[in-house]
């Protein structure tokens, strides 16, 4: 593996084993801080938001470092956007199984129209892009799109709406992609 520039990348870690390292860690501290919380499910479903956001977003990040094409394909960002895919289905889980009950109206009642659709229409569109992505179907615009809601709904939910450390976690991924964006090869 290279980096933009062609520079040989020796990772300290192989991808697969990071990835599945962060989705274990970030879910077990979710699940064991929900144990200190008055309401373990609600405090679930509000930690394992950010498993989800660490591997989608770090996936997020090699996109808009390497672009589209094959350099992209090269890297991991299959690997970690899939993990991000299936700990994202988790946290809806969580927020609309548990802390919901399955019922459709008490989740958008509870969350508004924008917020609920907005989760929905994120998990069909990651779906459906892992999909493409692993089946080798060209999807440039649908893995952009995804990209997109991700990074608008992870910036509004944290930066404008975010209360106790949600700010915080919001301001990090933003400085990762940030970098990602400066780094990227201008070619």
């Amino acid at each position: 593996m290279t980096d933009f520039r062609g520079t040989a990348i020796t990772p300290v870690l192989d991808a697969r084993a990071a990835a599945f390292l962060v989705f274990s860690l970030g879910f077990a501290i979710a699940i064991f801080v929900g144990l200190l919380a008055d309401d373990a499910d609600y405090a679930r479903a509000k930690y394992t938001i950010w498993p989800s956001v660490a591997l989608g977003g770090w996936a997020i990040a090699l996109m808009l470092c390497y672009g589209p094409g094959e350099a992209l394909a090269e890297t991991s960002w299959r690997l970690w956007w899939a993990w991000g895919l299936f700990a994202y289905a988790i946290h809806l889980y969580w927020g609309f199984g548990l802390v919901y009950g399955g019922d459709l109206n008490a989740v958008y009642a509870g969350q508004g129209a924008v917020v609920a659709t907005a989760n929905f229409a994120l998990l069909f569109l990651w779906a459906a892009s892992v999909i493409w992505a692993y089946a080798g179907w060209p999807g440039t615009w649908l893995h952009g799109l995804t990209a997109l809601v991700f990074i608008v709904s992870t910036l509004v939910a944290s930066l404008v709406f975010g209360r106790d450390i949600s700010p915080y976690g919001g301001a990090v991924i933003l400085v990762v992609w940030l970098a990602a964006l400066y780094l990227r090869d201008p070619d």
